[in-house]
C-alpha cells in the first residue's frame, strides 16, 4: 500500500488507516507492505499491528544517507529497531507476531 502521488490529492486516504479494511477485504493469504507515512519505530510497530506484512522505509534511511552516508543509513536503522523495541515493550508484546489490530489506537 503506499500513497505515492497522493500528496496532490486532497484528502486522500492515509493508508495506516484504511490498512485494517484492505487486510479484510484480501485476507490473511495476500502480502500487504506498506510504503507510506514510515518515519520511526512506532510507525512500523502500528503498521504489523494493523495489518501489513512489513513495511518499506524509504525517507527515514534517506534521511540519514544524506546526513551521515553509509553510517547514517545505520544509524537510522540501529535507532527505528529501538524505537521498534520499546513500544513493543510498552505494548506487552515480545514479537511482530504478537501485535494485533487491538494494539492500535484508531482515531
Amino acid at each position: 500500500m503506499s500513497n505515492h502521488g497522493g500528496r496532490q490529492l486532497d484528502r486522500a486516504p492515509v493508508p495506516l488507516r484504511i490498512l485494517p479494511a484492505v487486510r479484510a477485504a484480501v485476507g490473511p493469504d495476500a502480502e500487504i507492505i506498506l510504503d507510506s507515512g514510515i518515519m520511526s519505530g512506532g510507525d512500523i510497530v502500528a503498521a504489523i499491528a494493523a495489518g501489513a506484512d512489513f513495511t518499506l522505509i524509504g525517507r527515514a534511511y534517506l534521511y540519514g544517507l544524506m546526513a551521515g552516508g553509509r553510517q547514517g543509513a545505520v544509524r537510522t536503522l540501529e535507532l527505528l529497531r529501538t524505537e521498534m523495541t520499546t513500544v513493543m515493550q510498552l505494548l506487552g508484546v515480545t514479537s511482530l507476531a504478537e501485535l494485533t489490530p487491538e494494539h492500535v489506537r484508531r482515531v
